[in-house]
């Protein structure tokens, strides 16, 4: 049995864009479907899309990946940095969720679509689904790979990059599959289930 699930996660970040950095403050809705039989597998799908929201992007600084010698300067001062192929606006961050999450969870959790808005973009929603093309945006490959990667900027002075194969780094965080065998087609029967966060009532 497949199951529909939503899911809102709010995180907070930096946008740099018009040579200015803003914090900003993002709300992100997530309409999903699990594509797993095993319980445990499922589970961990959700501890890995919610890990790589609030331990990576969490605090991170949005900024478009032509913009090097910002990049550089943003690392050397020891800033984590997401870089995107364009203007960080919330329309591009909401479709490299949409691939990233859909990447980490390796299709055991299938996100059908994602809805983001953010202060600084004045509380207005994106929708980005998976019946939509991501036309004309030059995706990174950090925006399809199963690890934790989120910028594709090779740093002249870092020496904090550490190598990590994408099945070494989820063995690390104990969030290894339990059962490798998919469903190959979501079936028909749906089930309507709206999760909770743990503080909450």
């Amino acid at each position: 049995m497949n199951v529909r699930l939503k899911y809102d996660m709010n995180f907070n970040a930096g946008i740099y864009y018009n040579d200015q950095l803003h914090m900003n403050n993002y709300s992100v809705r997530l309409w999903m479907t699990t594509n797993c039989k095993d319980p445990a597998d499922q589970n961990t799908a959700f501890k890995r899309l919610e890990y790589f929201v609030y331990s990576e992007l969490d605090s991170t600084i949005f900024i478009n990946q032509n913009l090097t010698q910002q990049c550089q300067d943003f690392v050397d001062i020891g800033l984590n940095i997401t870089t995107m192929p364009d203007e960080p606006v919330d329309q591009l961050v909401g479709i490299m969720l949409y691939h990233k999450l859909n990447a980490v969870t390796e299709n055991h959790i299938v996100v059908n679509e994602i809805e983001i808005a953010s202060t600084h973009g004045e509380n207005i929603t994106y929708i980005h689904g998976q019946n939509e093309m991501s036309l004309g945006i030059d995706q990174p490959e950090w925006w399809t790979s199963v690890d934790l990667s989120h910028c594709d900027f090779d740093s002249a002075t870092s020496d904090k990059v550490v190598e990590l194969t994408q099945s070494s780094v989820w063995r690390d965080l104990e969030m290894t599959w339990a059962d490798s065998t998919l469903e190959s087609n979501l079936d028909n029967t749906v089930v309507f289930a709206d999760f909770k966060k743990p503080h909450e009532d």
